[in-house]
């Protein structure tokens, strides 16, 4: 096959898997054997005296078998969350976290993964925050690599910093190309990396020009798909999201993604759904993708 022809076919693929991602909004009401269900989700400082309903958030962790969390304050409250998960669900669930706390300033949180033993199994000794060399990153990203079934996934999770100029987050977008790179050289036999976070840019925003330069580089949120909610119970900005690369990743894919919009049933009995969903829980909602995980392994 000419590379031109081969060009064209990835760049049909990512605009196909690009429209079925972004129409997909209605989260996984099940945890299917052939699918594995990965989130991502700010928690708005947890573990800080801030009336967390942990009942409540664990019931939205348990809807999915592996959540990316940013904003873990202390890791007593994700043990307390674990034990929470364990007791809800009848399943064990696993937490790792980086390190240490990581931030440059005297604010520092954990980056975390949860997930459903049951479903996911963790590779030992994957876990690593990035080697950020050149300071680049106010929180430098946290990677581990997994496996369910016979798909084996690296999850990168990243949260940005904030300034309203946009431009100390563009630069941390970014460098997110040469992390992708390299985390992806790690093993010349496994490609599927999938980065999710909180990156406080919609995903047309010219920060992301680097990492959509990768071949068949893929969101699955659009910019018109809002993922937090303000001080008002109105959603607002679209900051969180799911990448993949189509031409590796997408074989996987199911071709269903979205937000989860939870406070419309968990919190149906609240007087304004959206504004508890804050006060109790977050000011981000879950971002998921579903990843099949019966096909033959082919990366």
């Amino acid at each position: 096959m000419h590379n031109h022809t081969r060009r064209l076919m990835n760049t049909v693929f990512a605009m196909l898997l690009l429209f079925f991602a972004t129409c997909a909004k209605s989260p996984p009401s099940d945890h299917q054997e052939s699918t594995i269900s990965i989130a991502s989700f700010n928690l708005l400082h947890l573990g800080w005296d801030n009336g967390k309903d942990l009942n409540t958030l664990a019931r939205v962790i348990a809807r999915y078998d592996v959540v990316a969390l940013q904003e873990v304050m202390n890791l007593d409250t994700l043990q307390r969350l674990k034990s929470i998960l364990d007791t809800l669900t009848g399943i064990r669930w696993n937490a790792i976290a980086s390190s240490q706390k990581i931030g440059r300033t005297s604010y520092k949180e954990y980056y975390a993964i949860v997930f459903r033993s049951d479903r996911t199994t963790y590779v030992q000794q994957s876990a690593s925050v990035w080697a950020d060399s050149l300071d680049e990153f106010e929180r430098e990203p946290f990677y581990a690599s997994f496996r369910s079934g016979n798909f084996d996934y690296t999850l990168i999770v990243m949260h940005s910093d904030f300034d309203s100029r946009k431009e100390v987050m563009r630069r941390e977008a970014r460098a997110l190309k040469n992390v992708f790179n390299v985390i992806q050289d790690l093993d010349p036999h496994e490609n599927d990396l999938i980065l999710v976070g909180d990156f406080n840019l919609c995903a047309d925003d010219t920060g992301w020009v680097s990492l959509k330069g990768l071949p068949t580089m893929t969101h699955f949120i659009a910019c018109s798909t809002l993922t937090t909610i303000n001080a008002r119970g109105n959603l607002t900005s679209s900051y969180d999201n799911i990448w993949i690369q189509a031409s590796y990743t997408g074989r996987e894919y199911s071709g269903t993604s979205g937000v989860d919009y939870y406070y419309t049933t968990l919190l149906k009995d609240e007087g304004q759904p959206a504004r508890a969903a804050r006060q109790k829980i977050s000011d981000h909602l879950p971002v998921y993708a579903l990843f099949i995980t019966n096909k033959e392994d082919d990366d």
